[in-house]
């Protein structure tokens, strides 16, 4: 039935918005962080203890250590004065910092540490000893006892480089202080050890090396002189310089430079050449400006002035007119007769210029040729000459090299030198108890996130009217705050005392009617606010006209669309209007358990027309304008008779009796009843349970209702955290206008007499 247009458009326009949906975006602001804490709390706090009560042990059962430092200078361009040293240099083209890192690492090695544990003789001192603890040490290490010796010390032993400095610092870690200080000290010397007995067999090597080489370079000596004395007599070069043979390149640049002259003349006749070719008298007159055909122009131009004058005189047959023309045509014959000439004398001239070109070309390539073979000898000498000359050189540097080796090898040539001493430790590094307890803290917040952020990943139920908006883009037109129903909630008020219990009134109307309708057992509450807000909301949703059918239904049961649908009901009463409440859920309808009336007539009775309008009841003395339609016993077809033509007139005809009807309905993905009912209604609400109903439940709860036509109003998110709600932040509890006293059980303000009203 079509009452509400605005309806029907905005059911139209949620249906063009599912074409267009765009998944939301899945960033994470402080708002969620905020969130995930108050929703994964628990596991946060339990990972953090955990966290923290792991490093407490930690603390309690590792052994102290002390760590013992000493202090070195390296320098890497320290010389002994004596240039044989260069030879030794192993460090190849690395820059001084890469050296004195490369000496950092020699410190580290297993030569360096194997040497200190044999001299300090701590394979006898713990940890070290621990390798041994099965047979003991009896003299001889095997090869993983050796290696786990070594891993163990060099754990302990950190060399660094204090920045911007060639200082090194040398820690080493023991839980004794002594083999700390120690070992600390006997680093430096066993590398001191080690370079010193490096570089004397360095230079040992070398020099026997130098021996050997100096025997065979002075055989290649006399060789090369024998070759550079042969080869001056067999190709004549007494003479021969630097620059080779003066008179071939004397000979080269003066041919070359005439080359040049000759070729630039040739360019410029070829150019005469070609202008006469063109037979332009103004041209030749330019490039010959002292030839006879300069006067012939200058008389040709005079009769053309005086024949211009002469016909514009006299008129074109005057004789003397005639004269002008003969002289005129005698004077051009002139002028194509010296034109020819000076194209005869340009071309003889043209041609003289290339010869002499090419006469010279050929005399310079000839001049070349013997050029090259000058070049080919002078290169080949002065290679003879410089192999003469480096072989001695050589012979020269080795063999006062060679005098050297025998002092350079007596010095010491090491680079390093001890700063500071390493001194005995008295208070231990490790462990550091604030700092363990703090990276205990971090390490189970970090774990504590990480896992809440993997169980918030899994979880695909809503929880905030944000979500419910942004995955079912649906409005929000309520949210209404968890709070406890039944008998459950005496024990929410129990651990506040006697003095914060409901007064014995609303006690008595929860005996009357169910706990969970809170729009009227306690009206001041955030719940009973939350279904006001509905209601305005609804009727707000039309500009025109207010809806007067609206159904509420839901995804799957237990998302509270009953609990909605009957608060809604008094909320709208309270207005005061004329309401009926009819409970639809065929099959498992409670409207009746909640305002404890019969359920023996309702109104699966009045469509098989067994009862009238006695089965609407009015439960409520003090909203006597709310009746109440109770589903009535379970019947065989439900799907049927919703569908069937008297619920249809049913419905116009409750339409001319009552400002609102309320429609309790079934879950409309467990059952296909509610879509025959859609049709009917101004407006249909989507109940949302927080926790509980699931993003592709609500994603196709909305499919289903879309394509029956509903005009859908929006969704009530129901059993809302009101902490993870955004704007709900900016009291404690939501306490404007409301006092706190059911704040663990309903959030603040719930159910609690407002005592500014009393005198």
């Amino acid at each position: 039935m079509d009452t509400l247009d605005p309806q029907r458009q905005s059911g139209s326009a949620i249906a063009s918005a599912d074409e267009k949906t765009v998944a939301p975006q899945s960033t994470i602001n402080l708002s969620d962080l905020r969130k995930l804490f108050l929703k994964r709390k628990w596991i946060i706090l339990i990972c953090v203890l955990a966290g923290i009560g792991v490093a407490l042990y930690h603390v309690e059962t590792a052994t102290p250590q002390y760590e013992a430092v000493s202090s070195v200078s390296i320098d890497m361009n320290k010389s002994t004065g004596v240039e044989l040293t260069s030879l030794a240099s192993s460090s190849g083209g690395l820059q001084s910092q890469d050296r004195v890192e490369t000496q950092l690492h020699i410190m580290q090695s297993n030569t360096i540490a194997w040497n200190v544990i044999k001299t300090l003789k701590l394979y006898n001192k713990p940890p070290y000893s621990g390798v041994f603890k099965k047979a003991g040490y009896h003299g001889t290490v095997t090869p993983s006892q050796k290696l786990a010796l070594l891993n163990t010390f060099k754990g302990a032993t950190q060399v660094v480089l204090v920045p911007e400095t060639d200082l090194a610092e040398i820690h080493f870690q023991n839980q004794n202080p002594k083999v700390a200080q120690e070992a600390a000290n006997e680093i430096v010397n066993a590398y001191q050890d080690w370079t010193l007995r490096a570089h004397f067999e360095t230079m040992t090597r070398i020099s026997d090396w130098l021996s050997q080489q100096i025997i065979s370079l002075r055989e290649s000596v006399n060789k090369s002189q024998n070759d550079l004395v042969q080869y001056q007599r067999e190709h004549n070069l007494l003479s021969v310089g630097q620059q080779g043979s003066s008179l071939v390149d004397a000979n080269l640049e003066t041919i070359n430079s005439q080359l040049a002259q000759a070729e630039a003349d040739r360019i410029v006749k070829e150019a005469r050449y070609k202008m006469a070719l063109t037979r332009n008298p103004d041209l030749l007159v330019s490039v010959a400006p002292n030839t006879v055909l300069t006067s012939l122009r200058s008389q040709e131009a005079n009769l053309l002035v005086q024949q211009a004058d002469l016909q514009s005189r006299f008129g074109p047959r005057y004789p003397k007119l005639e004269e002008v023309r003969q002289q005129l045509k005698q004077v051009r014959s002139d002028i194509n007769k010296e034109i020819t000439n000076l194209t005869q004398r340009f071309k003889a001239e043209y041609d003289a210029a290339v010869q002499t070109q090419n006469l010279l070309e050929a005399r310079l390539e000839n001049t070349k040729q013997q050029a090259f073979k000058q070049n080919e000898s002078s290169a080949q000498f002065e290679i003879l000459k410089h192999k003469a000359q480096t072989s001695s050189e050589l012979y020269d540097a080795l063999q006062l090299r060679l005098e050297e080796a025998g002092i350079t090898a007596g010095l010491n040539s090491n680079s390093l030198e001890v700063v500071d001493h390493a001194n005995l430790p008295v208070i231990p590094v490790t462990p550091q108890k604030k700092r363990t307890v703090v990276f205990g803290f971090l390490g189970g917040l970090i774990a504590g996130i990480a896992i809440s952020l993997l169980l918030e990943s899994l979880d695909d139920t809503l929880r905030t009217s944000e979500e419910v908006e942004s995955i079912g883009h649906l409005p929000a037109l309520a949210i209404v705050p968890r709070f406890v129903s039944g008998a459950k909630r005496k024990t929410a008020y129990g651990s506040y005392g006697a003095e914060k219990r409901p007064k014995e009134p609303v006690a008595e109307k929860e005996d009357q009617i169910s706990r969970d309708l809170l729009t009227l057992l306690e009206p001041q509450s955030i719940v009973a606010e939350g279904f006001r807000t509905l209601r305005s909301s609804i009727l707000l949703s039309s500009v025109d006209r207010e809806p007067k059918a609206i159904l509420l239904t839901s995804g799957l049961a237990a998302e509270g669309k009953s609990t909605c649908a009957a608060n809604l009901a008094i909320s709208f009463a309270q207005r005061p209007a004329r309401v009926l409440l009819v409970d639809t859920d065929l099959r498992k309808g409670t409207q009746h358990l909640k305002f404890r009336v019969s359920n023996r007539v309702g109104l699966s009775t009045y469509l098989s027309r067994e009862s009238g309008e006695e089965s609407i009841v009015f439960p409520l003395p003090e909203l006597p304008n709310l009746g109440v339609l109770p589903r009535g016993p379970v019947a065989p077809n439900p799907g049927e008779m919703l569908a069937s033509r008297m619920m249809a007139d049913t419905i116009q005809k409750w339409r001319s009796e009552w400002d609102f009807i309320i429609f309790d309905t079934s879950p409309v993905l467990a059952v296909s009843d509610t879509l025959n009912l859609v049709r009917h209604m101004d407006g249909t609400l989507v109940v949302v349970r927080s926790g509980i109903t699931r993003k592709k439940a609500l994603q196709r709860t909305r499919e289903l209702l879309r394509r029956a036509n509903a005009r859908i109003l929006g969704s009530v998110v129901n059993g809302v955290d009101m902490r993870l709600e955004n704007y709900y932040t900016y009291s404690r509890g939501y306490s404007y206008g409301y006092r706190s006293g059911y704040e663990s059980a309903y959030g603040a303000g719930y159910g609690v007499e407002d005592t500014d009203d009393k005198g």
